[in-house]
């Protein structure tokens, strides 16, 4: 079983000319010599290496990384064995490539991940990847043959809460011209493939696998990045699928730290889907999602964020997707992890309040989902511009829409309880879709909470009907809680709705036994019930 560093022209030639087309192709990949992505003089050395399985490379194979570098770059080419190996650091021109009869296996040795001087007789804080490249340029991992965290063991400690940290399995750092193509991730401990401030990532034909059971085994999850391709890529994993990230602001774009993130013609099997988030406090801007397939996701198309971890998120589109027994298919929400009750007040807006704007879903197919879809802004930052196009969702309820504006055009929502839309405080819907589909609560009411009795919590529903459109008719709405004796205790909501059905939770843990009103004032209308807190 051998190991080679080779000089290989036409190898080199066929790594790099995908990245140079994806240059000239699209603008924002700037002009670039040919030169620059082209190296001769390579090194030209053969190595012997144990593929049995067993044997650590580590050593070894970072030497050669090291050598192969600083003589110009090469390729490092693997066949037929299993080479184990711990953490490594990929340097500037250096293409690994991986043999269809070959493997690269992460060592299950844990204290291996710790970094140098590391304290291995203690949990750690923190580890290092399997892979890791920083600063550097021209890198690419090509091949048929594939790169195996092991992760199995990490998994189950994490759950039993023996560590609270895991590697990765590869992770450039602030790096230019990275390549994956052909090559299959697996197993990874915790995420699989994680550039961070990099610009040009091309991930071509690639395959990435673990158990839906595995936790935080993200697929692919550019953060803070530019100019980012997936293409023809088949990801099975425990969590996201694809997840771009946006935590720090990059002084070099200040409009938005994640940009131009093209995502096409793939399949996403089990994980949570494509998303963009939690981490948007930088801003994302220009994120294409095209002819891709969902089957058994957790979530569709996802952006999620929550107050002090937000940012500006615009020019997101969506189109020509197909998906089948989608549990969420559209889940955009300025809340995370959960939503809060339609009661939740409005907030001072910070640079870290979230922003979605100017989001496209055009040419969106979903079969078989419980819910067709989630659109929750902010009270203080409601969600604009939200378009959907020859969108056909077939699920059992309908979408949910709060403090956000979508507008509809051949909508199609054929659902098997309720309405195609759950319009809360103000959520509006528009277009030829909501005047023809959707008939609006006619009729004023107020429910009996439940449960009653209740200890502490109970939830109030009622109804606020239309009147006129569903841009003029929002009413003011008030809902208090008065003791026996007629005392005002609390205000639930006070401020005006527009045509919905609307619930709100009522905790009266500060409140003794007995019985108590509750009423409700939507213009003219006024309702009262009783209900008994018991302790």
């Amino acid at each position: 079983m051998k190991f080679k560093i080779e000089y290989k022209p036409t190898s080199i030639i066929t790594v790099f000319i995908i990245l140079i087309f994806f240059v000239y192709v699209s603008s924002s990949f700037g002009k670039s010599d040919k030169k620059n992505y082209i190296k001769k003089n390579y090194l030209a050395v053969n190595t012997n290496f144990v593929g049995d399985g067993v044997t650590d490379n580590t050593k070894a194979i970072q030497a050669a990384l090291d050598s192969v570098s600083s003589a110009g770059g090469g390729v490092i080419r693997f066949t037929n064995g299993k080479f184990i190996t711990g953490p490594l650091t990929i340097m500037s021109n250096d293409t690994l490539e991986i043999d269809s009869t070959a493997g690269i296996l992460g060592t299950k040795s844990m204290t291996a991940y710790y970094k140098p001087g590391a304290d291995t007789t203690k949990p750690p804080s923190s580890l290092q990847p399997l892979l890791t490249a920083n600063h550097a340029d021209n890198i690419a991992i090509i091949g048929k043959g594939y790169i195996d965290g092991q992760g199995e063991e990490w998994w189950t400690a994490y759950k039993n809460g023996t560590i609270t940290t895991r590697p990765r399995l590869f992770q450039p750092n602030y790096c230019n011209n990275v390549l994956l193509k052909n090559i299959t991730l697996k197993n990874s401990p915790q995420f699989h493939f994680i550039p961070e401030w990099c610009n040009n990532v091309i991930v071509d034909s690639v395959t990435i696998l673990a158990p839906s059971s595995s936790p935080n085994t993200d697929g692919i999850d550019p953060a803070t990045c530019h100019n980012v391709h997936i293409t023809d890529c088949y990801i099975d994993t425990g969590d996201d699928n694809v997840a771009v990230k946006s935590g720090k602001h990059d002084p070099s774009d200040p409009n938005a730290a994640s940009t131009k993130i093209y995502v096409s013609h793939c399949t996403f099997l089990h994980g949570h889907g494509v998303s963009i988030g939690s981490e948007t406090g930088g801003g994302v801007d220009s994120m294409y999602v095209d002819s891709c397939t969902f089957n058994g996701t957790t979530n569709g198309i996802r952006i999620k964020s929550y107050r002090g971890n937000g940012g500006n998120v615009r020019g997101i589109y969506y189109t020509n997707l197909t998906m089948t027994n989608v549990e969420y298919p559209i889940l955009f929400t300025e809340y995370y992890p959960k939503i809060p009750s339609q009661s939740d007040p409005a907030q001072p807006v910070t640079s870290l309040t979230p922003h979605y704007h100017d989001i496209t879903v055009r040419n969106f197919t979903s079969t078989g989902s419980p819910y067709g879809g989630v659109i929750v802004g902010l009270p203080e930052m409601p969600l604009t511009n939200i378009h959907l196009e020859n969108v056909n969702i077939s699920s059992i309820v309908g979408i949910q829409v709060r403090n956000a504006t979508v507008d509809t055009n051949n909508v199609k929502i054929k659902v098997s309880r309720g309405l195609p839309y759950t319009l809360e405080v103000d959520g509006y819907v528009t277009g030829p879709t909501f005047v023809k589909d959707i008939s609006l609560p006619s009729g004023y009411s107020l429910s009996q909470n439940f449960p009653n009795p209740f200890n502490p919590d109970t939830r109030i529903r009622y109804t606020v009907p239309a009147v006129t459109h569903v841009h003029t008719n929002s009413q003011y709405t008030t809902l208090k809680v008065f003791d026996i004796l007629g005392n005002e205790l609390v205000t639930l909501v006070n401020k005006k709705q527009s045509p919905g059905n609307y619930e709100v939770e009522f905790n009266a843990s500060n409140l003794p036994s007995g019985v108590y009103f509750y009423q409700l004032k939507i213009g003219n209308f006024i309702s009262t019930k009783k209900m008994t807190l018991l302790k």
